[in-house]
């Protein structure tokens, strides 16, 4: 379980340091994978850990990267690449990453804290992941964001919970798909009529 925490963590340093996001949809592909590993890992395999394991793998490894990189195809190449990282967002990532070893410090004692590498990782790739949102201006990173933070819940949860029950990992994964296929839907609808994909031209449609 712990390798395939350090591995979202990884691939969520990945999209926070992507300018591609072609190499965005391959990471979450990558934390899909993980995830899906550590589904099955976590548990004995049973036909419940076996299902969450099979959705897993079909909605964060496949149907929302495909989806993503089918839109993204569609565009022309410089249209795939985000602004560079602002410098304070760098040192925000550090900070951020070293705050997290304190609130494990902090918790420790209270015995909330089943596994700590994986809580670690956990609590990082999730404040990475809302980091990602604040400093990419490129649409498709916001909705790598949002499933980077959702994969990041996931291990948390895991670190605290040993596992999340079954309805709520199925619920979680319905939620997400739902939020991605919308997100994506307004990508494409913000690249034809604005014929970009920063997200700062939203504040256009203000009245």
């Amino acid at each position: 379980m712990a390798i395939a925490g350090f591995f979202v963590f990884m691939t969520t340093v990945g999209l926070l340091w992507s300018r591609n996001v072609i190499y965005s949809v391959m990471f979450l592909a990558a934390e899909g994978l993980a995830l899906t590993a550590m589904v099955w890992i976590s548990d004995p395999l049973t036909l419940a850990t076996l299902g969450i394991g099979i959705a897993t793998l079909i909605v964060k490894a496949g149907v929302i990267p495909g989806t993503m990189y089918r839109v993204i195809s569609q565009w022309p190449s410089e249209y795939r690449r985000d602004q560079p990282l602002p410098f304070w967002a760098y040192i925000a990532a550090v900070a951020l990453v070293l705050a997290v070893r304190h609130v494990i410090l902090l918790l420790t004692p209270s015995g909330i804290i089943l596994h700590r590498p994986l809580f670690f990782y956990g609590m990082a790739s999730i404040f990475l992941g809302l980091l990602l949102m604040i400093s990419r201006r490129h649409v498709v990173a916001q909705v790598a964001a949002l499933v980077a933070v959702e994969n990041g819940l996931v291990v948390l949860a895991a670190s605290v919970a040993g596992a999340l029950p079954t309805f709520m990992e199925f619920g979680m994964l319905i939620d997400l798909l739902a939020a991605v296929a919308i997100l994506v839907w307004m990508s494409r609808r913000i690249r034809r009529q604005f014929n970009t994909t920063d997200v700062t031209t939203l504040k256009f449609l203000r009245g």
